[in-house]
């Protein structure tokens, strides 16, 4: 008890030294903030311009893990095109945000999964792709729909070789909503950009920005006066060197009209992710310090909660493994006796209607195997058998050692008196066939009794005694075998 009053005093002390240092933190930001409101605006910009990228790069990797699982299980097909690999491709368009999936052959002949056919051999991501690379496209028009797309590609991989490549299109639309919208409350836009200015996608009411596709990102800001020409010389520079940086542009006279640029690299295809939005709108973002105090405060006290439900839910795992671990036996990983027989019991109790099996077995000439290997010998015979009894048996059957080399197996929901008969007479077979190491590659046999329920009781102890009944005729009849109790005569 002293230990557990300890440990949960140090969880308070720990919350309250949490609490006070974000009390100290916050404190200090309210003083500070309205001197380095600008600064911090723009570290803002380039944090979320830097999370876009991630988050982009993030949703890509998943496309390119999927795409790469099922290029592997493409690839051990023993015909490429097989009609297994072609209902791939089309249940990855039906069901996945692909707008199209096509199997590429070596040659470059791409076949889709609407059935077109076409040869790709030039495109870059093919050729990268073959080289064993995972590949994204500059935007395409597809010949197919005439629709803009890029598009996922992944090797497909036969004994080791290259053999093919997967691919699967995104409208450039799509790939456009991977970017965020909700920050500062949807005032700004998002574009991806390619080094030569061109947008691959945006994000945003081209009503508020009026730069949409078919728009060269330098030309626009240079014909709008929004930027001078040293900066707009320094931004494409930056471009083409994939350098992060965040500027201030002027649409007006007045300062209310200026808005910040960020942008960062993408790390894919040299494109760059940029984020546009009023100054006056991230500013704004600060507001809430003011006016909304006691939302942050009621936010942080959730947070406190939701650490003290952690700490209390943690606790509570820990306890339940304790609570499993003195359940199990050390050496096999079987129930203990004493939770053999109140598990069993409990399914007894709980469904008094379920047919089930008792089993109890022992190892024939158990001693001599200590006496004539030693007792590690012996318990690496029983461990071995445990596992033996664990693949054997399924997950939900009880199997517990409950003394020495005896073990209790209980198989629910058996449909019938031969089938678990048939599998303890395989059981016994398995076990048969084991050699050890440790018994200079000798084998055991085990001798097992059999009791039915509800035939044989519908308590542990009742069912223990006949089925130990039905061992002892087992042991009678020369061991290595199986009995079924059939009652008293």
């Amino acid at each position: 008890m002293k230990k557990k009053l300890n440990h949960a005093f140090n969880y308070i002390t720990a919350i309250l030294i949490f609490i006070c240092a974000m009390t100290v933190s916050l404190s200090i930001f309210l003083v500070k903030v309205q001197n380095s409101i600008d600064t911090n605006s723009q570290n803002i910009m380039t944090s979320t311009v830097s999370h876009q990228s991630d988050h982009v790069l993030s949703i890509l990797q998943i496309h390119y893990g999927f795409l790469n699982s099922i290029a592997d299980k493409m690839g051990k097909s023993s015909s490429l095109l097989s009609d297994g690999n072609m209902k791939f491709l089309v249940s990855m368009a039906e069901n996945t945000d692909f707008e199209r999936t096509a199997l590429i052959e070596a040659d470059g002949t791409a076949h889709y999964d609407n059935g077109a056919e076409k040869n790709v051999a030039q495109r870059r991501y093919f050729q990268e792709a073959m080289q064993g690379k995972e590949t994204l496209s500059d935007p395409l028009e597809s010949s197919i729909d005439q629709e803009m797309r890029v598009i996922l590609g992944v090797p497909v991989y036969h004994n080791g070789n290259i053999v093919a490549v997967l691919g699967g299109s995104y409208n450039v639309t799509a790939l456009s909503r991977m970017l965020f919208n909700d920050v500062f409350d949807d005032s700004g836009y998002s574009l991806i950009i390619n080094q030569n200015g061109e947008i691959i996608a945006y994000d945003g009411d081209p009503a508020y920005h009026n730069i949409t596709y078919g728009d060269n990102f330098f030309k626009f800001h240079e014909r709008q006066n929004l930027l001078s020409d040293d900066t707009l010389k320094k931004i494409r520079q930056n471009f083409k060197n994939e350098k992060d940086g965040t500027v201030r542009l002027q649409t007006a006279s007045t300062s209310d009209a200026a808005q910040y640029l960020s942008y960062t690299r993408l790390g894919i295809n040299g494109w760059m992710i940029c984020y546009v939005i009023p100054v006056a709108d991230a500013q704004d973002s600060y507001d809430f310090i003011k006016s909304d105090e006691s939302i942050l405060l009621g936010i942080f006290l959730i947070l406190v909660l939701l650490l003290v439900l952690y700490i209390i839910r943690t606790n509570r795992k820990q306890n339940e493994e304790l609570i499993r671990t003195a359940e199990l036996d050390g050496l096999t990983g079987a129930y203990n006796k004493r939770a053999t027989e109140a598990y069993i019991n409990k399914i007894l109790t709980q469904m008094p209607d379920e047919k089930g099996t008792f089993v109890i077995l022992d190892v024939d000439k158990f001693k001599d195997v200590n006496d004539r290997y030693g007792h590690a010998a012996g318990d690496t015979v029983l461990h071995e058998l445990a596992k033996t009894f664990f693949r054997h048996f399924r997950k939900d059957d009880i199997i517990g050692r409950i003394g020495g080399d005896e073990f209790v197996i209980y198989m629910r929901n058996i449909e019938s008196k031969e089938i678990a008969s048939a599998r303890v007479k395989n059981l016994i077979e398995n076990v048969r066939s084991l050699p050890f190491e440790e018994m200079n590659g000798n084998h055991v046999t085990i001798s097992v009794g059999i009791a039915f329920v509800p035939e044989a009781g519908n308590c542990y102890m009742d069912l223990y005694k006949n089925a130990d009944t039905a061992l002892y005729e087992t042991k009678q009849n020369g061991k290595d075998g199986y009995h079924v109790y059939m009652g008293t005569s």
